[in-house]
């Protein structure tokens, strides 16, 4: 229920996104902030308070497929973590841990995991209701540069 949802203070979400929250350790916004997890610099115009709300509070429930972690091993033994960027037939491209592009062959791989539970831990245990309200209302305002 989109009524349901409480949006709080755009300058206060934005502190608790770079501080508190942790978000920017693994998100961008901007150019600011880790390429590990999906930019969110136009969060805001691709999704609604209703799903950023769910999203907070379980993340693994609204993740996109193409944003899915990744666990790969080489024929010669390497492992490989990251989010997917990408994916074919033949090949996988993810950013790593390291937030270094990687390209793989899947005929070099010895094993491929995709998982559907997302390493982002949610918001509403590390933040009170009202710092996730006001973090939904910070994501909202993420619309991309003008």
């Amino acid at each position: 229920d989109v009524a349901a949802v409480k949006v709080g203070d755009v300058a206060r979400g934005q502190a608790l996104f770079e501080g508190k929250g942790a978000c920017a350790s693994c998100h961008r916004v901007n150019g600011k902030g880790s390429r590990v997890a999906p930019d969110l610099s136009e969060i805001g115009a691709v999704r609604t308070a209703a799903i950023l709300q769910k999203t907070l509070a379980d993340p693994s429930s609204t993740m996109w497929p193409i944003n899915r972690p990744v666990f790969a091993i080489t024929k010669d033994g390497r492992n490989i973590r990251g989010r997917r960027l990408n994916e074919d037939t033949f090949s996988v491209q993810l950013m790593d841990e390291n937030e270094r592009l990687v390209s793989l062959l899947k005929s070099d791989l010895r094993a491929l995991e995709i998982s559907t539970t997302s390493p982002m831990p949610p918001a509403t245990k590390t933040l009170s209701n009202e710092e996730v309200a006001d973090v939904i209302a910070y994501l909202l305002s993420l619309k991309g540069l003008p």
